[in-house]
């Protein structure tokens, strides 16, 4: 047998006849499913199925799928592998002398000479096979392809392939892997999703749309997806690491639901018969609070805390507090840390500072030295610690022996860190399985309490020591034990102080709960009522107290404005009982109307003054005034002022009430003119409304303005020859009440027309030009006051200017003043009852809000 590789050129002839002959076979076969592909590539390349509904191409790609697959089954029954005899043939079929199998032939009869005929015919044959042409592959493939529809598919497939490469579009797999979901109506599939911000982030929820892309939220948010489907869809999460995926979960209105947290960037698309809608999510990370001591802790004023503490955090700051432990810790707890709150002057806040000054004397380690640091938390409830400082808790001096002795036993109870043993314990002998320090808490009550009769001059105390000795002896856990905290510390505070300690007690409560309600921004029901437990529990402070200065020997009926201090026969008025009831009005007034800074201050100043006022003999005057720090006798605070500021503060009071008066008719027809519309204009009042009882009280208080103008000295008080007589503000205020009187008859005239709209123009006429006047007064008194105030040294409370004070910035703002912030408020809230249109009802929900 010849080799015919080794025929030169031969073998890269067979080659290529046996890959022409592979592809002939190929086509022959699968040509079917290959033109069926190839048009299809070719139309989806012409972006054919980018401009037909979905659904005919997902239909359609099934269709070729299946015919592609069905051919393909066909032709590889037909198909068969070319052999080397196929390819031989292929390549000599055209080759009278048929070399290649000439080749393979021998001679059947060996001899020399027909060797000698065997080797020049080989020789012949060989090079007839080096002449061989290798077939063409094309006419033998337009011999198979008669239509020509396999040659038209190469060409559209190479033309598409170049479009594609070219346009780069997603053509081809938009075409290949088609929404088949709209073969089960996923068009008509609705999607609503929205991520809602954790509360602590304060921001508000992002509503997720189409083209909506590049999102970022904070880490922790909720995404939240509602979709109208006939079957549960799937929310992916795709990650860079992670791929998380959650089934929806239907809804009673037939709906499909799910709400999951997102905590790392991610892809978020809705799965079903393929993908309906995605959004590229980004989360960002929440960082811990910092907290700073911007000044170390140290002793200050009442022995009270003092230090100063700054925090920030990128979303806002929930709390902070002063986080203790010892210097030297027990052994049985060598990591025990308690906690004080910090009050923060706002809800999450994202930068703060502030100095506190915290009563801690009754914290169970005071007097003992301890490491402290801030801690911070966020609405995330991460924690920021700042450095540590070194420090000694200030402990309340006690200075009667009970006291002391009664402190000493409730801290020896508050300090034991261990519980009782694990058995079970009878109530009788509970005291035996009890740790050290509540063992000798009970034996230090029982040393105590020997000899009542000998040591005891109040019944009362010595009731309540043996009651906490009992509760120690019948307790049988820690917790038990340290309820005797209260009442122990009630103890000591009435053997030291006797009962007037129980009423600051109870009137520094009273000023920590408003103080955080006004912070808080409550609601005005919550304020008012905790504003009148103040009032309430000041009164009680000031009637303890001076009932306790009886009690030490002062007359029951003698003056009490003094000061028993180093300063008690120093000058100065007093500030006597109307103007402590003054600074009370003041406060509620300032909480009606809003304004929490002020009220806070106000606030403060009351309750320092209160927490330094003493009594003692007067000088025999008569009276029912008390005195605070720093002050003696003196006069009652009308016969301080001066003839010309009672004639002032008498015009302003006139002026205030007529004001007043004004503001509520008016508001009493707002409401009459929603009741009875006005009919048309000249025919009248509206049967049945009040018309003619609104213009008689109009007309009374247009004559009560007509009488204060005459008794200004008629044409508006025209100033004398010494300059005297008339209203501050000259002509202004002259054309403002002039301008007031016009308003008011028109008014009348209207409402006896029962022309509601004039009459409330009328009104609102009259009542900002007699706010102008008032103003006008209120500043005129304020001038006369501070002037005669620089000339005598003392302040608006009749205080000595730069002598020592502690109600420094009490700051009560005066009657006028306060009735117009009232004014203010009922005018807001007037008219967010009625607005004109919804940005105006906005806009005055916002002030409202603030106020």
């Amino acid at each position: 047998m010849a080799d015919l590789s080794a025929i030169k050129g031969l073998k890269t002839k067979l080659r290529f006849a046996y890959a022409r002959l592979w592809l002939l076979r190929v086509f022959a076969a699968f040509g079917a499913a290959l033109v069926i592909f190839g048009l299809f590539l070719a139309a989806a390349s012409a972006g054919l199925f980018d401009q037909l509904p979905p659904q005919f191409g997902a239909f359609s790609a099934l269709a070729v799928y299946a015919a592609t697959i069905a051919m393909v089954l066909r032709g590889r029954k037909v198909y068969r592998a070319p052999t080397r005899q196929d390819v031989s043939n292929s390549l000599e079929a055209h080759e009278e002398l048929r070399p290649l199998s000439g080749l393979q032939d021998r001679p059947s009869v060996p001899s020399a000479s027909a060797n000698t005929l065997w080797k020049a015919h080989r020789q012949r044959l060989i090079a007839a096979a080096q002449r061989l042409p290798v077939p063409g592959l094309w006419s033998a493939w337009a011999r198979m392809d008669r239509f020509g529809l396999g040659r038209t598919t190469a060409a559209l497939f190479l033309v598409g392939t170049v479009l594609v490469a070219t346009l780069q579009d997603g053509r081809w797999q938009r075409a290949l892997f088609p929404d088949y979901g709209s073969l089960m109506g996923g068009q008509q599939m609705r999607i609503e999703a929205w991520i809602t911000p954790p509360a602590y982030a304060r921001r508000p929820p992002v509503f997720l749309r189409d083209g909506v892309d590049d999102i970022r939220v904070p880490t922790g948010s909720e995404i939240t997806v509602r979709a109208q489907a006939r079957s549960a869809p799937v929310l992916r999460l795709k990650g860079a690491s992670k791929t998380q995926r959650v089934r929806f979960e239907p809804t009673p209105d037939g709906a499909f639901e799910i709400t999951t947290v997102l905590s790392f960037d991610a892809v978020a698309s809705v799965r079903w018969w393929g993908e309906r809608a995605a959004w590229q999510i980004s989360t960002s990370p929440d960082a811990p609070p910092i907290s700073v001591f911007t000044a170390a802790p140290s002793l200050g004023e009442n022995d009270r805390t003092v230090f100063g503490w700054s925090v920030s955090d990128d979303y806002g700051v929930e709390k902070l507090e002063l986080a203790l432990q010892l210097v030297e810790p027990h052994p049985a707890a060598p990591d025990d840390e308690r906690r004080v709150s910090v009050e923060l002057p706002g809800p999450s806040l994202k930068e703060a500072s502030d100095d506190a000054a915290i009563d801690m004397t009754r914290h169970a380690w005071a007097g003992l030295e301890v490491v402290g640091r801030l801690v911070a938390t966020d609405g995330a409830g991460q924690e920021g610690m700042s450095a540590a400082q070194t420090f000694v808790l200030p402990e309340k001096l006690f200075l009667q022996p009970l006291a002391r002795a009664t402190q000493d036993i409730r801290v020896t109870v508050l300090r034991e860190p261990r519980d009782y043993s694990e058995a079970v314990v009878p109530r009788q002998n509970a005291l035996e399985f009890a740790p050290e320090g509540i063992q000798s808490a009970a034996f230090m009550l029982e040393a105590v309490t020997f000899a009542p009769e000998k040591y005891f001059d109040r019944y009362g105390l010595y009731l309540g020591l043996t009651t906490a000795r009992g509760t120690l002896t019948r307790a049988t856990s820690r917790d038990e034990a340290t309820t005797v905290d209260s009442l122990l510390w009630a103890i000591a505070l009435k053997a030291e102080y006797g009962s007037a300690a129980d009423a600051l007690e109870a009137l520094l409560a009273a000023k920590r709960a408003l103080e955080k309600a006004l912070r808080e921004g409550a609601s005005e029901e919550e304020i008012a009522r905790l504003t009148q437990a103040f009032r309430q529990a000041a009164e009680s402070y000031v009637q303890a107290k001076l009932a306790e200065a009886i009690a030490n020997g002062l007359p029951e009926g003698a003056q009490q404005d003094g000061l028993d201090n180093q300063q008690a026969g120093g000058g100065g008025p007093s500030l006597g009982q109307n103007s402590f009831e003054d600074m009370l009005n003041a406060l509620e007034d300032l909480t009606e109307t809003g304004a929490s800074d002020q009220a806070r201050q106000l606030l403060a100043d009351i309750t320092n003054m209160l927490e330094n006022l003493e009594f003692q003999q007067g000088n025999g005057s008569g009276g029912d005034g008390f005195a605070l720090p720093n002050q003696a006798g003196g006069e009652g605070e009308e016969d301080q002022q001066s003839a010309e500021e009672q004639e002032l503060s008498q015009e302003l009071e006139e002026l205030a009430d007529s004001l007043r008066e004004q503001r509520e008719l008016n508001d009493d027809t707002l409401d009459e003119g929603r009741r009875n519309p006005s009919g048309p204009p000249g025919q009248g009042p509206v049967p049945g409304g009040n018309w003619d009882e609104l213009a008689e009280r109009q007309a009374e208080i247009r004559e009560q303005l007509e009488e204060f103008v005459e008794r200004q000295g008629g044409a508006f008080g025209d100033p004398g020859e010494d300059g005297e007589g008339g209203l501050p503000g000259g002509d202004e205020t002259e054309d403002a009440l002039a301008d007031a009187l016009r308003a008011q008859r028109r008014a009348e005239d209207a409402l006896r027309n029962g022309d509601s709209g004039l009459a409330q123009r009328s009104q609102e006429r009259a009542v900002n030009r007699l706010r102008d006047v008032a103003g006008e007064l209120a500043d005129a008194l304020d001038a006369l006051q501070s002037e005669e105030d620089q000339q005598a040294g003392t302040d608006p409370f009749g205080r000595q200017i730069g002598g020592a004070n502690d109600a420094n910035g009490v700051d009560v703002p005066d009657e006028a003043e306060r009735q117009r912030a009232l004014d203010i408020l009922r005018e807001l809230r007037r008219r967010y009852g009625d607005p004109a249109d919804e940005d105006e009802r906005n806009y005055l929900e916002r002030l409202l809000d603030r106020f």
